[in-house]
């Protein structure tokens, strides 16, 4: 329903979903891998269909990121520290709410960066479609002042999109003209404190719930 938090009736399958990332996160390890588990609040689906009404649209399209602060200063050391180039997605779904799990992979095989996600089909259409459009999907990760920013990039994202999900479907510009107005669209605005990390030409291995 419009207006509630995307959780809301589905918070034991998304503990389920960050206790799959911790067994994921072992696996890892014993083969070797130096990981990063993050825990992030809230996830929100960029850009809402408020803020794509907005004159000040910026060009923001993938889940936006709430992480403690102290796991985002740990992610920017790891950031600092190797260069990724491939990722892992893991895919599930309750009800409207599409799960994931992010794995994001050093280039030289040594460091995994694991993170859940969650967005509701309903209110992630704009989204959805421009992610499918760019055929990338981004995801901006930061803490609560929201000062800075470590921001991976996710091309040929078809397993983190709902399964079987068609562009088509989505009439985008009905779906902004519904939109409530912002009541700051001024705070929508992109910082300078932003750390890139593209990942290109990558291999998706996709795990999706739905089909087990």
């Amino acid at each position: 329903m419009a207006g509630q938090h995307p959780l809301t009736g589905v918070r034991e399958f998304w503990e389920q979903v960050v206790d799959d990332m911790a067994a994921t996160a072992e696996e890892y390890r014993e083969a070797g891998w130096e990981t990063l588990e993050l825990h992030p609040g809230d996830v929100t689906a960029l850009p809402t269909a408020a803020t794509a009404a907005s004159d000040v649209e910026i060009d923001r399209v993938g889940l936006d990121v709430l992480l403690p602060g102290d796991e985002f200063d740990e992610l920017q050391s790891v950031v600092a520290d190797h260069e990724f180039d491939s990722y892992d997605a893991y895919r599930a779904s309750e009800g409207n709410v599409v799960f994931l799990v992010i794995v994001m992979k050093s280039a030289d095989g040594s460091a995994a960066v694991l993170f859940p996600l969650y967005y509701d089909t309903t209110d992630a259409k704009v989204m959805l479609s421009r992610v499918a459009e760019r055929e990338e999907m981004r995801t901006f990760l930061r803490p609560l002042d929201d000062s800075e920013r470590v921001v991976f990039s996710q091309s040929e994202p078809d397993n983190l999109l709902p399964d079987g999900f068609d562009p088509a479907s989505v009439d985008e510009q009905a779906v902004i003209e519904d939109a409530p107005e912002l009541d700051d669209p001024l705070a929508e605005e992109l910082d300078d404190g932003e750390v890139h990390v593209e990942v290109d030409d990558e291999l998706v291995d996709s795990l999706d719930d739905d089909d087990a």
